[in-house]
């Protein structure tokens, strides 16, 4: 990388320094929501093999390969910009338990391998195209909306890749609650369970986590909701805990 890109960049340490994350000042940027995502997965064995798809820079695969050492990690992603930063992420951690697909996930069927998975990770773009005005930073517009893929081909994708009785776990905004679990209305995935985010305990939730099963799941549960903060700047315990960071 050039000295010129290298001045674009910003280094984020995170989890106490763990981690060390390259991204653009002015590109995507990764969120709470990304860490959140990565540090609370669905029972699944400790030799897994995890598919973030839409990695961007990384957070969510390096999360789990730093986490879970003995899990491979196929980390998808089509931007050339976000995928030189998510090898050099990679290559800096030092992290050998994480392979990079990189292309179209709507090619899905020559991208990646049928059945291959037990957990596939996402965070689809949350806007429809057309619906709000998309960032004129083309890493932000193009993981925000749905200009190279809609929510649905996220789901497909998904249900592609995992093998029986693997998960799914996404998140959508609540607007739309309605797309996601028609998306897994079109396959075989049915739905685990639900589950709020809220800011704190006098705020409407702002993100909805879903836990989908392919193959079927006995029942459906809506999980007690998560309150990021519990006082102004100060996470509640179990934010804390899962990010290893009290204050924002």
């Amino acid at each position: 990388m050039s000295t010129s890109k290298a001045s674009e960049l910003t280094c984020d340490v995170i989890f106490d320094g763990d981690l060390s994350i390259w991204q653009r000042r002015q590109g995507y940027r990764f969120g709470l929501d990304a860490l959140l995502l990565a540090t609370d997965l669905p029972p699944i064995a400790e030799d897994a093999t995890v598919v973030d798809l839409g990695a961007g820079q990384g957070v969510v695969a390096l999360t789990i390969a730093h986490q879970h050492p003995q899990m491979k990690v196929v980390a998808v992603e089509r931007q050339d910009s976000l995928l030189e930063l998510l090898q050099k992420n990679i290559t800096e951690n030092g992290l050998d338990n994480v392979e990079i697909v990189a292309g179209d996930l709507r090619e899905h069927r020559t991208l990646l391998t049928p059945h291959s998975a037990d957990l596939v990770l996402c965070n689809p773009p949350y806007y429809p195209t057309g619906q709000r005005r998309p960032s004129p930073v083309r890493e932000r517009a193009e993981a925000r909306h749905e200009i190279h893929g809609a929510l649905s081909d996220f789901v497909t994708a998904s249900a592609y890749v995992l093998d029986q009785r693997g998960w799914l776990q996404m998140y959508t905004p609540p607007i739309r609650m309605m797309d996601g679990l028609d998306a897994a209305r079109t396959t075989d995935m049915q739905a685990a369970s639900l589950r709020f985010y809220h800011t704190d305990r006098d705020s409407d939730a702002y993100l909805i986590e879903y836990r989908f099963r392919r193959g079927g799941v006995p029942d459906f549960a809506i999980r007690p909701p998560l309150y990021i903060y519990q006082s102004q700047g100060l996470y509640s315990p179990e934010v804390a805990n899962r990010i290893g960071r009290e204050r924002r």
